[in-house]
């Protein structure tokens, strides 16, 4: 049996080995054709290679790219950063949209020139033992004196922020403006 095998295995063998030699020798050669624009537009290459014109400078890209290259770019703002209390794009941009002549405009000033009458006569340092209540401040007013720490209110609206020995600053409790007022010379003058 075993040769009965190999015989029909040879058979088989023989048998595709000529099958792949004819198709081998019957297969032709394929054409070789240039590729050619079959549809679309035609393309212009063919009168370029004809001609020697050399290069083409686009002289308004290269101008595009060098502003672009000069153009100076700001820091992107971190958007994750948590806000600062001291820069608060909201209330800069509602100061900035005030109107000279409006109400609020009005209001703020009348604010400021009722801080401004104050005048800083003087400082007081106490002892080391009344130190812990904080230094003491002059002010006058017309014709009131008023003598006051840190935090104390004076006139029922205004608040006295902090005390050095050059300026006083005060605020005003109902707008919140705060007024800065420096060390006099001299005495007011007295209507």
């Amino acid at each position: 049996m075993n040769q009965k095998k190999g015989l029909a295995l040879a058979t088989i063998g023989l048998l595709w080995g000529g099958i792949l030699a004819w198709e081998w020798l019957a297969v032709e050669e394929p054409v070789r054709v240039p590729l050619t624009n079959v549809s679309g537009l035609a393309s212009s290459a063919r009168a370029r290679r004809g001609t020697v014109e050399g290069l083409h400078v686009q002289l308004d890209l290269l101008a595009a790219a060098r502003t672009q290259r000069e153009m100076t770019f700001t820091q992107p703002r971190n958007i994750f950063a948590p806000p600062r209390p001291d820069d608060s794009g909201a209330t800069r941009a509602n100061q900035s949209e005030v109107d000279p002549g409006s109400e609020q405009a009005l209001r703020q000033q009348e604010v400021l020139a009722g801080l401004a009458q104050f005048h800083y006569l003087g400082f007081v340092r106490m002892e080391e033992g009344w130190r812990k209540k904080g230094e003491l401040a002059v002010l006058t007013k017309n014709d009131d004196l008023h003598v006051v720490r840190t935090g104390e209110t004076v006139e029922d609206h205004v608040v006295v922020k902090a005390i050095t020995q050059e300026s006083v600053t005060l605020q005003d409790s109902q707008s919140r403006m705060e007024h800065t007022v420096l060390l006099s010379e001299e005495a007011p003058v007295q209507p």
